[in-house]
């Protein structure tokens, strides 16, 4: 009669030992998860806040050299030019056209009805006081 094996008893999938640690493993997911976002979350602000400080370290030092240029008479003077297109007295000024064209200073004449700088300002109030009455 040939040797027979004893029989084992059937493995059973998960021994309490796996229990055990995935139950572990879950605690650990689980009390850890907050903390974890709050950090990951805070290390994001803290790298926004950095980008934020060196773009406004530029926009004030552009701003403290546009406050040193505007400090400078002659730079104001430039700009008064440029801008307002002021001239200083004795100075020629030109205005170029296309051909066709009406400059801005007697367009904005035939806009408002007003008479050339030569006419005296009582001659222009009598004429809008005329215009008017009618």
């Amino acid at each position: 009669m040939p040797a027979t094996r004893p029989q084992r008893a059937p493995r059973r999938a998960i021994t309490g030992r796996a229990l055990v640690l995935g139950t572990v493993v879950v605690l650990l997911v689980v009390l850890l998860a907050s903390p974890l976002h709050r950090y990951f979350a805070s290390r994001g602000d803290v790298e926004h806040a950095s980008q934020q400080l060196h773009t406004d370290q530029a926009l004030l030092a552009q701003l403290t050299k546009q406050r040193e240029r505007w400090s400078d008479p002659g730079y104001i003077q430039q700009q008064a030019r440029l801008r307002l297109q002021y001239a200083m007295p004795g100075d020629t000024v030109y205005i170029v056209t296309d051909a066709g064209q009406q400059s801005d200073i007697v367009k904005s004449r035939a806009k408002t009805g007003t008479k050339p700088a030569g006419a005296t300002w009582n001659e222009r109030l009598w004429e809008t006081v005329q215009k008017a009455g009618s």
